[in-house]
């Protein structure tokens, strides 16, 4: 309802109300409360039929783009016995200083690297008596140089050659310009919005309005011509070349 129309429905009430308190005719009491009472009636009834003209619809922008960062995890094991705790530190120590020292050889600067310490637990036979150790420890590469870890992480020469067990090594694909990518995708699903409510108000011989109301929906970044989507959003690391899509639903004004 306008505000106008508001202010002047309560400033009315308020007069009636005070004019029938000083009335002492019945009638005239009943019949003005009957007016006011269809007046307000009415107005509402008004509202809610405006309420009804309005238009829902729901944009949809999608972008194809290629990570500019990637994550290279790898975890090194060894297995040692009862009494050979302290040589698996050292040989621990000595595997991940030369694949550091292999890094940089392949131009992978040490401030690209992070270790993280090393964590050991017991091993036990099925009669639960101990039989050893198993030491484990994390290396962290973060590089622009997706082509380089990528050729590097495919390659087990390396590793294969000093005896090197990984008990993980794994690639994320990132992308550093993201926040940019979803406000450039939700501009679009918004033109996008206002395409699809055009073409109806007109096919409809309506005027569109203004919006009235925009709610985005989650982004989900996959894998490139993927079906996927999840109510939570989706950023899959995984591939190189990835996908983000995203929803606006927004209300218009017909007038």
């Amino acid at each position: 309802m306008p505000y106008f129309m508001t202010l002047i429905l309560v400033l009315a009430v308020l007069g009636i109300l005070i004019w029938m308190k000083e009335s002492k005719n019945q009638w005239a009491v009943l019949g003005i409360a009957f007016v006011v009472g269809i007046s307000i009636f009415g107005l509402f009834f008004w509202q809610s039929r405006q309420s009804s003209t309005s238009l829902r619809v729901v944009g949809y922008a999608s972008k194809l783009f290629e990570s500019d960062l990637v994550k290279w995890n790898v975890t090194f094991q060894k297995n040692v016995g009862t009494a050979e705790l302290s040589s698996g530190y050292k040989a621990m120590n000595s595997d991940v200083k030369a694949f550091q020292n292999y890094l940089e050889e392949q131009g992978i600067p040490d401030k690209d690297q992070s270790v993280q310490p090393v964590t050991s637990y017991t091993r036990h036979d099925n009669y639960g008596s101990m039989t050893g150790y198993t030491l484990n420890q994390n290396i962290t590469i973060i590089s622009e140089d997706l082509d380089k870890i990528g050729e590097l992480s495919l390659n087990p020469d390396f590793f294969a050659e000093r005896g090197m067990v990984l008990s993980n090594s794994q690639l994320e694909y990132l992308y550093t310009k993201l926040p940019e990518l979803k406000k450039q995708l939700l501009s679009e699903a918004t033109e996008d919005a206002l395409a699809r409510a055009t073409e109806i108000s007109g096919s409809a011989k309506t005027k569109l309005g203004k919006m009235q109301e925009a709610r985005a929906g989650v982004f989900q970044i996959t894998e490139p011509y993927s079906t996927d989507v999840s109510d939570y959003g989706i950023y899959n690391t995984g591939t190189r070349n990835k996908s983000i899509s995203v929803t606006l639903t927004a209300i218009f004004k017909l007038r």
